[in-house]
């Protein structure tokens, strides 16, 4: 009887092709970045400070511009409507309503920069400065003129 010589499963036929491969792949690429290095030098300005903090700025650059509804440029009138309307007209929370002249005597009885002070510092529910931070103490005082008189 004859018996075919077939080949065994698992083993390399070439394993001379493959360590050629694998060789090529991890020496080229290191050598070609290195060659175009060479054909390519950059110049001396390329190099500086200034240049390298080019290149890696940020793709987009966001400036914010002063608008004309910054709280600086707002009434008395509209600060009130945007921050303390919410409670005040609605006497949420305790809240005095705005010109309730009963209501505001006896927080007026310490004085209007008392008050002042305890709006800037917040009061019971009611967040520090009414929960816009950007407040100034003016302003704060202001409004509260023109919560206790309407």
């Amino acid at each position: 009887m004859i018996e075919a010589k077939e080949p065994r499963a698992g083993r390399c036929g070439a394993p001379a092709l493959i360590a050629a491969a694998l060789a090529a792949c991890l020496v080229l690429p290191p050598a070609g970045y290195f060659v175009a290095g060479l054909l390519q030098p950059r110049s001396s300005k390329d190099l500086g400070e200034e240049a390298v903090l080019r290149r890696i700025q940020p793709q987009a650059q966001i400036a914010l511009a002063p608008g004309s509804g910054s709280a600086r440029t707002r009434t008395t009138g509209q600060i009130y409507q945007a921050t303390c309307a919410a409670c005040h007209d609605t006497a949420a929370a305790g809240a005095p309503r705005r010109g309730d002249r009963a209501a505001w005597a006896p927080r007026l009885k310490a004085g209007l920069d008392a008050l002042a002070a305890s709006a800037a510092k917040g009061k019971g529910a009611m967040p520090p400065k009414g929960g816009d931070a950007s407040l100034a103490d003016a302003e704060i005082r202001a409004l509260v003129e023109y919560l206790t008189t309407k």
